[in-house]
């Protein structure tokens, strides 16, 4: 998205100047943004938390320094229009996951982990007995996947504490920080995008191919019997004429 003075606003709310938790010049600053696609004009609408500087004696403030706070307003989340054959389970993990991203890392963390260890699960059927923890289960279907895929895989379990995480119980609350959940709510998208909505679309696309075929067939068919009885009635025809019984 392309963000202009045209397409972007942002005001600042000095607070109460005799709060003690951010100092003397604590402050609201709300960012928004619409999206500058005609067809769209999606507003985001992002809030921020931290200080300010007053500029001269006037009432102008400026952000001054770091955010103690970001949170979006709007959109809440995005999130990936999943094809029904997700299991319902895995869609409302995936949910959760993406929308505690930005209150709690470790919570987002552990929700991604069972989102992901569900994935794997369910896509490549993995059987009880071959089932354990996230990172054996990964490993177990290395051969099965995208090698471009695995790379990816390989590359967020590098990133921070996620590696050793991943060879954790999923149900176990670990500490991650909320960029770390984020990346393993994109791998979760990768995994959604790669394997589910790709299979589907392959899906359509055969059945739709399956569909003209056999329109196709059926026109062909309709053809044939059509042609076999102009015949008959030729022949009928011809051998009345001749005064002989058809």
């Amino acid at each position: 998205m392309v963000v202009t003075d045209d397409n972007r606003s942002a005001s600042l709310v000095p607070l109460n100047e005799r709060s003690g938790t951010l100092g003397n010049r604590a402050a609201l600053h709300v960012v928004s943004t619409s999206c500058s696609n005609a067809n769209c004009r999606q507003l985001t609408v992002d809030l921020r938390l931290g200080r300010s500087e007053r500029v001269g004696t006037g009432n102008l403030y400026l952000p001054w320094g770091k955010d103690f706070l970001v949170r979006r307003l709007i959109p809440e989340a995005t999130l990936l229009n999943l094809p029904p054959e997700v299991p319902e389970e895995i869609q409302q993990t995936y949910r959760e996951a993406k929308l505690i991203a930005p209150l709690s890392g470790r919570a987002s963390a552990a929700m991604a982990r069972r989102c992901v260890q569900g994935i794997v699960r369910d896509f490549w059927d993995i059987p009880a007995n071959k089932r354990g923890n996230l990172g054996a289960e990964l490993s177990s279907i290395k051969d099965r996947i995208d090698p471009g895929l695995w790379d990816d895989i390989q590359a967020v379990r590098t990133v921070g504490d996620i590696g050793a995480h991943m060879e954790k119980n999923v149900n176990e609350v670990v500490d991650v920080s909320s960029e770390e959940a984020e990346i393993l709510i994109q791998l979760i998208e990768t995994l959604f995008q790669d394997w589910y909505i790709q299979r589907a679309k392959r899906q359509h696309t055969s059945n739709s191919l399956r569909e003209v075929l056999k329109d196709k067939r059926s026109k062909q068919k309709a053809a044939k019997q059509r042609s076999t009885g102009e015949t008959g009635e030729s022949d009928t025809s011809e051998n009345e004429e001749d005064g002989q019984p058809a």
